[in-house]
């Protein structure tokens, strides 16, 4: 008993149409849709040409043909004396495709040397980017004066982490021998402490221990500054009355080039609550003046300098750097010193003096 044949779609007059097969993917990257398919292997199988007859052997309407046909032709798959052999019809569309990209990676590649100017017509590069309670400021002249403007906009308190590495606000270049660090110029903590604004100040232990750094924040302490140290901080940070901090946007980006401004919530809730907490785990370096009575007998500008460095436990190499002296020198200097003050040890005799308010004696 033979077999009955599927049911196959006819045409208006009953025959079937061409069987147009299964078509490869890659054809319709080459902009050849079902419909175009389907009417060039018709025209292929049959040399018809007419719209009509190509529509009955396709099985498509008229509309859906004379599109198909329209965009065969002028793809050049269709002449007006009937279809173009495959190979020479698939190797002119790729041929002209190529062509056509060849011509938009060009573009691209003009637009992609214009990049840094075109986005800088839409948005300056040193401009801040609002994210809701965040601003990201970018490049190193805009992040000194958002710096000085928040510092000298203080109405009320001043807190930083001060750790490495410093920057030379003017140059962007980081340098561990430069006075300035990213967040918080002292001229401008200076300036705000002579307004009465409050200030704390936690140093890393490898930051004070840059050259001139220790005399820095003794300046700093006897104009009214509180300072700490702790042996690490896990970023730079300066917050303004407690409404606006700056910090690095990340653990790996440069401090130098890209700053963070928070307001609201973070600042509130994880920045402030950060800052109080490092605060109760560093040692007292230089306390306020007026907290304790001094020594018998002044101390000189170095041994203050001299106690500072201990209390925050630097080596005697690091010592003689911050001296510019020898480190037998410094050596001899600190074992003096520790006789004066009756001290069993350099650590202890540079806490209790902070203590004491020994340090802030300007």
């Amino acid at each position: 008993m033979p077999t009955a044949e599927p049911d196959r779609p006819r045409t208006e007059d009953g025959t079937a149409p061409v069987d147009l097969g299964s078509d490869p993917p890659e054809l319709s990257r080459l902009g050849l849709d079902d419909d175009m398919l389907r009417l060039y292997r018709a025209a292929l199988r049959t040399g018809a040409t007419a719209s009509g007859e190509l529509a009955a052997l396709s099985g498509l309407d008229l509309d859906r043909t004379e599109r198909g046909l329209a965009r065969l032709a002028a793809d050049g798959f269709l002449t007006a004396f009937g279809a173009v052999a495959p190979r020479a019809a698939l190797r002119t569309v790729v041929t002209r495709r190529m062509a056509e990209l060849a011509e938009q990676e060009a573009e691209l590649r003009t637009v992609d040397a214009m990049v840094d100017g075109l986005a800088d017509g839409l948005w300056p590069s040193d401009a801040r980017l609002p994210v809701g309670d965040a601003s990201l400021v970018v490049g190193t002249p805009e992040i000194a004066r958002l710096t000085t403007h928040l510092v000298m906009s203080a109405r009320h308190e001043v807190l930083v982490l001060d750790t490495p590495p410093y920057v030379q606000i003017g140059t962007g270049r980081s340098d561990a021998s430069s006075a300035h660090f990213s967040v918080g110029a002292d001229d401008d903590v200076d300036q705000a402490l002579a307004r009465g604004v409050v200030s704390r100040r936690i140093v890393s232990q490898d930051g004070l221990d840059t050259p001139g750094r220790a005399e820095g924040i003794l300046e700093l302490g006897g104009a009214g500054m509180t300072v700490r140290v702790r042996a690490t901080l896990p970023t730079k940070l300066l917050v303004v009355d407690r409404e606006t901090a700056l910090l690095p946007p990340s653990s790996s980006a440069d401090a130098a080039t890209t700053a963070l401004v928070l307001r609201g919530g973070v600042l509130a809730h994880v920045l402030v609550p950060l800052f109080e907490a490092l605060w109760e785990d560093a040692v007292p370096v230089v306390a306020p003046p007026g907290d304790a009575p001094h020594p018998d007998g002044a101390l000189t500008t170095e041994e203050r300098e001299l106690l500072t460095m201990l209390a925050a436990g630097l080596k005697d190499e690091a010592v003689a750097r911050q001296l510019d002296v020898h480190v037998a020198t410094a050596r001899r200097r600190i074992t003096a010193l520790l006789a004066r003050l009756g001290a069993s040890s350099r650590f202890q005799a540079g806490v209790q003096a902070a203590r004491r308010g020994w340090l802030a004696d300007s």
